[in-house]
């Protein structure tokens, strides 16, 4: 049968899914389309004045890392090897003793606590969650406890609360297995996070830091490995933009074997459903070594500049103030605060931040039980000209709302 170009580059599309044929070798007619899948869905897309929330779907992840899962997709090989290579390239470029690429920060937190409470016993680790005769007790920080906390007695531990060294000191016995530091919640605290460290280290109890959000900068990692943690979980799919259903466990080597011991392709293994794809595998190493070479000041700068440039316009309209800050204790992403004369403006903020999500486009902003109820306006995902679109849409809907 004759071969022509055209059959020639035909088939070579059709072999190569994901990658495609580069646009160089084809006729301008012969190069696919990507379908606008979200609009055939009727779903719509968003400007992102919040930054990379799990809700929202994560970063815009690099493009190093995009090519990376499409090279993992297209080259299977052994998930076990891919990890143990993965994991130690990691752990290399962080300054830790061992590394785990995990189902994101939450699965670390479950496969982390399931490693304390089994520590590679595999009768044990065939119970979860049922943790009757083993230790099963997590002592936690009352002013710590959050949403997530579920994924700690997810796999069958009790949480214990403590508030001081004395709470401390009354409340390790022989059933606890773990204790749980909240790394953005430094305020409010009874004893100082060095001390509470210090006694986890004297009762040789392995303690578990979820620093999911502080980055960046990237360097709060190794600065948080040095503080000496025994397991530390990060997102994924946030501040090191890369998969956003990944994450990692930091830390001692012999836990973070246990972590996945408990975890994907283990056939019985109760974390058996936190499936990690080698696409996502590879996708965080490289992610990890983007995000190290990264001019993390200078993408600062930008989002600084967008946020005085948002304060500055806001500031113009009567009846609005703002005020510029960056977070304590989480990633560093400059935000602006918004105010406004309530005898002027009669809407709520919780009103305002839902006409912002009615609107054509719907523009998200940082929900307010992150923001003590206030409007709060980020640059860290903004593309270029949707800080003036944010801009004019919140001054639309307070004059909308003007007190007549």
């Amino acid at each position: 049968m004759k071969t022509n170009r055209r059959s020639f580059l035909a088939g070579l599309g059709a072999a190569a899914p994901l990658s495609g044929v580069p646009a160089s070798f084809a006729r301008a007619d012969e190069v696919k389309k990507t379908p606008d899948y979200f609009a055939n869905l009727g779903v719509k897309p968003f400007i992102n004045a919040i930054g990379p929330y799990s809700s929202l779907g994560g970063a815009v992840m690099w493009p190093e890392v995009i090519e990376a899962m499409d090279y993992a997709i297209r080259h299977k090989i052994c998930m076990t090897d891919l990890h143990d290579a993965v994991g130690k390239r990691i752990a290399d470029l962080l300054g830790a003793e061992s590394a785990a690429v995990t189902s994101g920060a939450t699965g670390a937190i479950i496969l982390g606590t399931a490693a304390c409470m089994t520590m590679g016993d595999t009768e044990r680790m065939e119970m979860l969650p049922d943790t009757r005769g083993m230790p099963n007790e997590v002592l936690i920080l009352k002013s710590q406890r959050y949403l997530y906390d579920r994924s700690i007695r997810a796999p069958g531990a009790n949480l214990v609360e403590v508030e001081t060294e004395s709470d401390i000191r009354a409340a390790v016995n022989e059933r606890t297995t773990m204790m749980f530091y909240l790394q953005n919640r430094p305020a409010d605290l009874k004893i100082k996070v060095t001390k509470y460290i210090g006694l986890a280290k004297e009762y040789g109890i392995p303690i578990f830091c979820d620093a999911a959000t502080t980055v960046p900068p990237v360097a709060n990692i190794q600065k948080t490995v040095e503080q000496g943690f025994d397991l530390i979980c990060y997102s994924g799919g946030k501040g090191l933009r890369g998969p956003y259903s990944a994450g990692l466990l930091l830390g001692r080597a012999d836990l973070v074997r246990c972590a996945r011991m408990n975890g994907s392709p283990n056939h019985r293994a109760y974390g058996r459903s936190m499936k990690v794809a080698p696409e996502e595998y590879l996708g965080m190493m490289v992610a990890v070594e983007k995000s190290l070479q990264f001019d993390e000041n200078a993408d600062y700068e930008r989002q600084m500049r967008t946020v005085q440039h948002m304060s500055d316009s806001l500031n113009q309209v009567p009846g609005l103030t703002t005020r510029i800050d960056t977070p304590v204790g989480e990633a560093v992403e400059p935000y602006v605060e918004v105010r406004w004369d309530t005898d002027r403006y009669a809407i709520s903020v919780a009103n305002l931040k839902q006409a912002l999500r009615d609107g054509d486009p719907v523009i998200e902003v940082r929900a307010l039980f992150l923001s003590d109820g206030q409007l709060h306006l980020t640059a860290t995902m903004l593309k270029p000209g949707e800080a003036e679109i944010v801009i004019d849409r919140v001054i639309e809907i307070l004059r909308n709302n003007t007190v007549t």
